[in-house]
């Protein structure tokens, strides 16, 4: 794939974004290469490789502490500055523009 400034325009419209053709030629170049890197890992041959257990490895240490219940905020604690709430919860509008 070819990663031009057409391509990024066309993404940055999709998400909304202006890009002045600076950041665009800048954004093009960022994006071909990790695809050249993505390509290059497409490559390797991990037909024999061992699946990992995590990401540190397998047999390592997580580094995570065990999953178990908690306290939390409490519901006013959490909205206490939040600019609009609803129903015990935080309001968000439908639409970006939406103020």
């Amino acid at each position: 794939m070819i990663v031009d400034q057409a391509l990024v325009r066309r993404l940055a419209s999709l998400v909304r974004l202006e890009l002045t053709e600076d950041e665009q030629a800048h954004i093009a170049s960022d994006l071909d290469r990790v695809l050249g890197y993505v390509a290059i890992l497409d490559e390797l041959d991990l037909q024999d490789a061992p699946p990992l257990a995590s990401v540190a490895g397998a047999g390592a240490a997580s580094g995570l502490r065990p999953d178990e219940p908690r306290p939390s905020l409490s519901p006013e604690l959490a909205l206490r500055e939040a600019p609009r709430t609803a129903e015990q919860g935080f309001a968000v509008p439908k639409f970006v523009d939406e103020g």
